[in-house]
């Protein structure tokens, strides 16, 4: 019976391959070297086959020096197409058909490529510009402002210098010398002041010895230069008999910074030796608590107690005596900082007896000058920029220029299309035989044979024989093989009415495997259905219908898909939308056949009946993929199977007739009945735990597990559809915002739209229905994707399956589909 009830199964799904993927048979296909282009070209005519090489076969390696330069040139030509379509917006589609009309000629590819991705460099340069000439004005406007920014500090950088040169210059007519003295105050009262700044770093009491100890060096450093520039002045300028007592003094404090540095050289050596009696100290604690383990060597301590006991005291005499150099340090400081302070006012003193503010100032002439010309730099170069800036930005508020560059912008994708279609017309010349290279990289080779395997449909096995035998006759030698199903790929046949559904089962969650139904069919059916159900607006689900209509139409690949995803969902939220009597957020009629806000709680059983159902559903089909897969334990007994469909159904009936009532739900026999197909769901794993060698122990563990799922995540999954209902009375609620904030009504009939119309309310009205259409659109989406892989896909769909390649897609094609 059992076995009869699999070849069923088989019977059912197989036909035309909706419901699942066709089976397929893996054969070795064995020829002469001389044949293998016969064998190549045959296989890619028959076309109907995935090849692989025969990898781990014995006796065949890869071949060598296989010829592949049409294949590099087609795959060069569709990268450089495809480069040139997506950077100058040229649909892949137009490059082709205009390819038709051309013939291949004999110009060099690489050539033509390299041209093309000249003229679509030249031809975004241009587009650049032109989108730039639309805020032309604006920019040339606040580059002037700029600029004129830019001049204005220009300006008073040269009014600084020339003050400078000036007063230099006045300076330099009355006295020269006074100029050279000017300078050498200045360049000894920075000194000073350098050293003032150190000694209040240094007073920082914070400051650990060693950074202290830099600190004072930089300090005796600075000092030093100071000292040889007041020596050198003092030299030149014997009257000056107040400088060389400023001298006196500095040679002071230096005395009394070598001084400081002993004393920390001092504090340094006391640190040293302390740190060693402290190591001693400890090795001898870690001894004494050693032998305590060792009373024997407890007379050998005790005789050694004194010794450490002075070592005890020399650590205390230590730290006192690092203490109070430290505090002798630190007050030293602080008395050279209050004499160097008298003598920078002393020296303050002595320059403004000296000098006047004109000598002062031509003096740090030099210095002012060359700081304000690095100061000018950056601003001279941002002015050139700018400068060209304003020039081309002129250009462009110039129509005639305007007009110049959109008719160059025309010409040239006229000539990328040209190129394009040129080079569409040399890849589809070429592409037979660069399928046939790909095809020879897939054989391998022996002494005398090469070989290429492959998968094949069933159903076109004989069809698949007679054709190769027809073209090399004795010399094919033709080999089938059942292999495990789970190699196999899948070839997956689907209606062009569904195809768009792939999306979302194929591309985002994944393949089928040759064992596991298809769920492309039924999520056609049930996706909409959740969509339309939480998006329920007529004129919002005809917009969506449209726009999906659109991108189904004018876009290709995944966007192509997903406009006709969009166009179903449209039209089933339109059906909602009618039976919500709603329309662009107003009403058709003021008793619609149901009412989100008004029949809350007939919406969500509705929705919490089609979650039973759809998961119910799953349960089905998962029972069929473990018949396919020849697991008819785990098809009748274990978790998502037919007992688990049988405990779910039974248990929603029992809730359906009782009114979701807890107490009488519970109390129902049919639902108590349902622990029956619940226990035996449990114990399934323990069971096969056992058969398969792994004990009780590892069963129980799943046992648990099974429980959990069955009670706490099937009701779980269950209210999670409860999210239809809401979405659906959460857009009801918007629409009733958006009415009263508009008209101040709670609702208004479509007939009345047109007597409370003004163009204000017109425009806020348009703008919060597109605001809802995209908010909402994107949530519902979500949310039924999210129902549609984790509360229905979960329960069958492993998507363990790989693509069934044809021969003729072993290479990209021109237009992706």
């Amino acid at each position: 019976m059992g076995k009869n009830l699999l070849l069923n199964i088989d019977a059912l799904t197989l036909g035309d391959s909706v419901l699942k993927p066709e089976e397929v048979l893996k054969f070795y296909a064995y020829t002469t070297k001389m044949h293998r282009e016969d064998l190549a070209s045959e296989l890619l005519k028959f076309d109907d086959v995935h090849l692989e090489p025969p990898q781990g076969l014995p006796g065949v390696k890869p071949p060598q020096d296989v010829e592949s330069r049409e294949l590099e040139t087609y795959e060069e030509i569709v990268r450089a197409l495809e480069r040139a379509s997506a950077l100058s917006g040229i649909p892949l589609s137009l490059i082709v058909k205009s390819s038709e009309r051309n013939s291949t000629g004999g110009n060099d590819s690489k050539s033509l490529i390299s041209e093309l991705d000249g003229i679509v460099g030249e031809y975004l340069k241009i587009k650049k510009e032109i989108e730039l000439s639309k805020k032309a004005k604006h920019l040339l406007k606040e580059r002037s402002e700029k600029m004129k920014e830019i001049e204005e500090k220009l300006s008073e950088i040269e009014g600084k210098i020339l003050s400078y040169y000036s007063a230099a210059l006045e300076v330099v007519e009355e006295d020269p010398s006074k100029l050279r003295l000017g300078r050498a105050l200045l360049e000894i009262d920075r000194g000073l002041l350098r050293s003032s700044s150190l000694l209040k770093m240094a007073s920082d009491k914070s400051l650990s010895l060693e950074d202290l100890n830099e600190i004072i060096k930089n300090i005796r450093e600075s000092l030093k230069e100071t000292k040889i520039r007041i020596n050198e002045l003092s030299s030149e300028a014997k009257n000056l008999t107040e400088i060389s007592k400023i001298s006196e003094k500095i040679e002071e404090i230096m005395g009394k910074i070598d001084y400081i540095l002993n004393k920390i050289a001092e504090c340094n050596s006391k640190k040293e030796k302390l740190a060693e009696l402290r190591v001693v100290d400890s090795l001898w604690k870690k001894m004494r608590d050693s032998v305590k383990r060792v009373p024997e060597l407890s007379p050998i301590i005790a005789e050694r107690e004194p010794v450490i006991s002075k070592v005890s005291q020399q650590m205390s005499i230590l730290e006192e005596e690092i203490d109070a150099i430290d505090s002798e340090i630190r007050g030293f400081i602080e008395k050279i900082s209050d004499e160097f302070s008298n003598i920078r006012k002393d020296f303050s003193t002595i320059r403004e007896g000296l000098l006047s503010i004109k000598v002062v100032v031509a003096g740090e002439a030099e210095r002012r000058v060359s700081e304000l010309i690095e100061n000018a730099k950056p601003l001279i170069a941002e002015r050139g920029k700018i400068e060209e800036e304003i020039e081309n930005l002129s250009k462009l508020v110039d129509k005639n220029y305007i007009k110049d560059l959109k008719k160059k912008e025309k010409d040239l994708k006229s000539k990328i299309i040209e190129i394009s279609a040129e080079l569409a017309a040399i890849a589809l010349s070429l592409r037979e035989k660069a399928l046939m290279q790909r095809i020879g990289m897939l054989m391998y080779e022996g002494e005398e044979i090469c070989v290429i395997s492959g998968w094949v449909p069933k159903s076109k096995k004989e069809s698949f024989e007679r054709k190769l035998e027809e073209r090399l006759g004795e010399f094919l030698a033709l080999e089938f093989e059942e292999s495990e199903w789970e190699e196999a790929p899948s070839r997956i046949r689907i209606p062009n009415v569904i195809k768009p559904i792939r999306l979302l089962t194929h591309k985002l969650y994944g393949l089928p495997s040759v064992r596991e139904l298809d769920p492309t069919f039924l999520t056609a059916i049930f996706f909409p259905l959740m969509f339309g159900m939480m998006f329920g607006d007529l004129g919002h689900g005809i917009t969506l219908a449209l726009f999906g209509l659109f991108l189904w139409k004018k876009t290709s690949g995944s966007m192509k898909e997903l406009g006709g995803i969009l166009l179903y969902s449209g039209i089933a939220a339109a059906i909602f939308g009618y039976l919500y009597g709603a329309f662009f957020f107003m009403s058709i009629t003021e008793h619609p056949i149901l009412s989100p806000l008004h029949d809350t709680m007939r919406l969500m059983a509705v929705a919490l009946i089609f979650g039973a159902f759809q998961m119910s559903i799953g349960f089905l089909i998962n029972t069929a993929n473990k018949l396919l897969e020849r697991d008819l334990f785990a098809a009748f007994l274990e978790y998502r199977g037919l007992m688990t469909f049988i405990m779910y159904a039974g248990a929603v009936y029992a809730a359906i007739r009782n009114n979701a009532s807890i107490g009488g739900t519970l109390s129902d026999p049919l639902f108590q009945a349902m622990s029956i197909p619940l226990m035996i769901t449990c114990v399934a794993p323990v069971i096969r735990s056992v058969r398969e060698g792994h004990g009780v122990g590892e069963g129980l563990s799943e046992m648990i597990s099974t429980l959990l799922e069955s009670v706490l995540a099937l009701f779980s999954n269950s209210l999670s559809y409860i999210r239809l209902a809401a979405f659906a009375v959460i857009h009801e609620v918007f629409g009733i915002l958006t009415v009263q904030l508009m008209f101040g009504k709670e609702a208004i009939m479509v007939n009345e739209f047109a007597s409370l119309l003004s163009p204000l309310a017109l425009i806020g009205f348009s703008l919060m229905n597109i605001l809802v259409m995209g908010l909402e659109g994107l949530l519902s989406f979500i949310q039924a994707t999210r129902l549609t892989f984790y509360e229905f896909f979960t329960k069958f769909y492993r998507a363990s399956g790989r693509e069934f390649r044809r021969a003729s897609e072993l290479i990209e094609p021109l237009i992706p589909e």
